[in-house]
């Protein structure tokens, strides 16, 4: 849509050709399927009561880690159409859902208090399968040393995936009486299950990738590294991905999804009275509420459950901060300068996204190397998450209604309403509300890297599972920049924060 005298720059639809917010009134009804269902391990076994004893057993290896929080999410029902519906909504050019009364989106906050993981810390990454190059080790013996066995097949393989029901099986059968080491191993084995099966899950949803065993091999360390961040990083990409509209399934932590749409809009969420817990991804439901929630989590309910380090350092102090999200190779652009409702702030017109286009393409097929060298400039930027180039100052705003020159603008540049051509008139015309308030000016701005270009050859390839469609791009390896033949530390580039 880049009539009307509208920047290119700033036609936030200008992916629509493969976009299905453009194809729903003359294409086939798409039914999108949600991944990443799983229930607790220890919860398939109810009638066992040994199986309560072997999570006690591990729940402090758990809060060593990070994942303790996160561990506590049992079971959460998904709401198929609903999930579909803010896909829909999903725009991969400024990676925010483009409602009728502005754009809104998933922060780093939301994946603090509803799924309890640590944001801060380096980022997730490393090399996705050069393992003998960068760490002289084989991968296999390493599993078998951090997990205490290999699943059956895979030595000498290439089968660098992990059945769930193989990990499921062993928590399950995991012996009492273990010492130190026994119960690293199986916590490991926990992590990883939650990993593939509910934080990071991919399209097959019933493996996970041996690239996360090399971030568990100390254990100490493993919650020093930004689970948070790689698990936003993987949703974004999947919701991107499944804008296309001949893809019929999503990755990514659809928990997460769903249980920002109920607290954000909690007239489609379950009315229940039972207390809030922490993560807010473990409450049944959340009190009606007949608006749109730009600041749910400043209900004193919810603060006094909340854990103080989700809610100032170390965490809180970068929430509005405009930063890469890093998932091993791939990147996605956390925008919050689009979404400062979110924060309490004014929200004026922003500025035009960076085009990452480039990031959008590349997947997992053939190109690999030691990313966190080569992606510094990306990695340096998120050390510098907490510095005033990145983090934004929140003027703060009396009513979060969307200003004059905000929704003029906004009405302007987007669809407001998924519907039929003949079924609305054309929502740029409507009227500002006459409680706006004046006009913010245009919002601040954040200053990252140069995106590289792409040289690939193009051929037609749609709905890749492992990265975004990429528009008719063709996969051919990339030269490698020089890379260290031992194994860096992944800190070594960063910028102390």
């Amino acid at each position: 849509m880049s009539g009307g005298g509208v920047n290119v720059e700033e036609n936030l639809n200008r992916l629509d050709e493969h976009h299905i917010a453009a194809h729903l009134f003359h294409k086939p009804t798409r039914v999108l399927t949600p991944h990443g269902t799983l229930v607790d391990v220890f919860m398939l076994e109810p009638r066992d009561p040994t199986m309560e004893i072997r999570r006690e057993r591990l729940d402090p290896y758990l809060r060593r880690t990070g994942f303790y929080h996160a561990s506590l999410i049992k079971h959460f029902e998904y709401d198929n159409p609903l999930i579909i519906a803010f896909v829909e909504w999903w725009r991969l050019e400024t990676h925010t859902f483009h409602l009728p009364w502005g754009e809104c989106t998933i922060t780093l906050e939301d994946v603090a208090m509803q799924l309890g993981l640590p944001i801060d810390g380096q980022p997730v990454s490393g090399t996705l399968r050069s393992w003998s190059k960068f760490h002289q080790r084989d991968i296999w013996e390493w599993c078998h040393e951090l997990l205490g066995e290999v699943p059956p097949g895979h030595v000498g393989t290439t089968k660098y995936n992990i059945k769930l029901k193989w990990l499921r099986t062993r928590l399950q059968q995991m012996p009492l009486e273990l010492d130190d080491n026994g119960r690293m191993q199986y916590a490991r084995c926990y992590i990883l299950y939650l990993l593939g099966g509910v934080l990071l899950p991919d399209k097959a949803n019933n493996t996970v990738h041996v690239r996360y065993l090399p971030l568990l091999a100390d254990f100490d360390a493993i919650g020093t590294y930004s689970w948070g961040s790689a698990v936003l990083c993987w949703l974004y990409r999947s919701m991107c991905l499944a804008t296309e509209y001949s893809v019929e399934g999503m990755a990514g932590c659809h928990t997460l999804l769903m249980s920002w749409i109920y607290y954000r809009l909690p007239f489609w969420a379950p009315n229940v009275t039972t207390p809030f817990s922490f993560p807010l991804a473990t409450s049944d439901g959340v009190p009606l509420y007949l608006q749109f929630v730009w600041q749910p989590y400043m209900d004193p309910r919810i603060l006094s459950r909340v854990p103080a380090e989700f809610l100032g350092h170390p965490y809180g102090d970068f929430y509005s901060a405009v930063v890469p999200l890093i998932f091993f190779r791939w990147i996605e652009i956390l925008n919050v300068d689009r979404v400062l409702r979110q924060f309490g702030g004014k929200q004026g017109p922003p500025n035009p996204p960076l085009n990452i286009d480039t990031f959008h393409r590349q997947s997992a097929r053939n190109d690999d190397g030691w990313w966190p060298v080569r992606l510094s400039e990306w990695f340096e930027v998120w050390g510098n998450r907490r510095t005033d180039a990145y983090r934004l100052h929140i003027d703060r705003a009396d009513i979060l209604r969307p200003s004059h020159d905000y929704y003029r603008w906004y009405c302007e540049r987007t669809r407001r309403f998924l519907s039929a051509p003949d079924a609305l008139h054309d929502p740029r015309g409507d009227a500002v509300p006459a409680d706006a308030p004046a006009e913010y000016g245009r919002g601040p701005v954040v200053n990252l890297p140069p995106v590289p270009r792409d040289h690939r050859r193009r051929r037609s390839r749609r709905g890749r599972v492992e990265g975004h469609v990429d528009h008719g791009e063709d996969e051919q390896e990339l030269p490698e920049q020089d890379r260290p033949s031992f194994e860096p530390d992944f800190g070594h580039h960063m910028t102390k924060s």
